[in-house]
């Protein structure tokens, strides 16, 4: 058989400005002093950013989600989200926090599953004494480009506060990762039963609701599923807790009618 011979054809339709300059015209040359010198570093690998994701989950309480913050090289481990926590439930700035971060609702104890007493938080990690703390959102949206959207505004939020060099360690970047909404579950899937019903009264027994009292929420079957799983485990919750633990359960705000 013959040598191949390999031919090189020079195209003229495929022309890259990068090396042929006559694409954008006659070019010109900027002149720079620069500062670089032979040994100085330009790039690390040792950055001091840390990357955390924010997956966020759907609940069977209609507008509230649940935030799971873990770290990019850890996705079994949470962030270190108490800093944030600390702000938002600070008495003088936390308001003003509130309306920045808008969908933060609260961070709270993680329910562990595997015991599932409904009193028992799972741990940051095996022999660890402290809790694994989610993100409760409160998110008016239906679509699920809107609330992928206050997703990202969260993660956003998040990144902004750790720059604070008061207080935070180092820089976090948080990036929104994924929102699952195939399966939603009821709250107490997510959160210790106390919890939930704080988050119950919160959000439903507020002023102007039809739902003024205990027992006006032991009356909607449909509303005790969504938070504690069944109407029948919902009202063996709160028909357990004294009236006066009811009452406390928002630091003795009580409910009154409007008009």
């Amino acid at each position: 058989m013959g040598r191949a011979t390999t031919t090189t054809t020079t195209s003229r339709t495929n022309k890259n400005s990068l090396t042929d300059p006559s694409r954008n015209g006659k070019s010109k040359c900027l002149k720079i002093t620069y500062k670089w010198v032979p040994g100085s570093t330009v790039f690390t690998e040792d950055s001091k950013i840390r990357n955390m994701n924010l997956d966020v989950v759907k609940t069977c309480v209609n507008g509230v989600f649940i935030g799971f913050s873990t770290r990019s090289w850890a996705p079994d481990e949470p962030s270190y989200v108490f800093p944030m926590e600390k702000a938002l439930n600070d008495s003088e700035n936390g308001g003003a926090l509130s309306k920045l971060w808008k969908h933060v609702f609260a961070f709270l104890p993680r329910r562990d599953t595997e015991v599932d007493d409904g009193i028992t938080a799972m741990k940051i990690k095996k022999g660890s004494k402290w809790d694994w703390k989610v993100v409760v959102l409160v998110i008016n949206e239906e679509d699920t480009a809107s609330i992928t959207k206050a997703c990202r505004h969260v993660a956003s939020c998040f990144t902004k506060f750790t720059r604070n060099k008061e207080l935070m360690d180092s820089p976090e970047k948080y990036t929104f990762n994924k929102y699952y909404d195939a399966d939603p579950q009821p709250l107490n899937r997510y959160l210790l039963d106390l919890d939930v019903a704080k988050v119950l009264k919160t959000l439903v027994c507020h002023k102007g609701s039809e739902y003024k009292t205990k027992e006006d929420v032991l009356e909607n079957e449909d509303l005790l599923q969504a938070f504690f799983g069944s109407a029948e485990a919902g009202r063996e919750y709160l028909l357990g807790m004294e009236d006066d633990d009811w009452d406390l359960l928002l630091g003795g705000v009580t409910v009154t009618d409007t008009d």
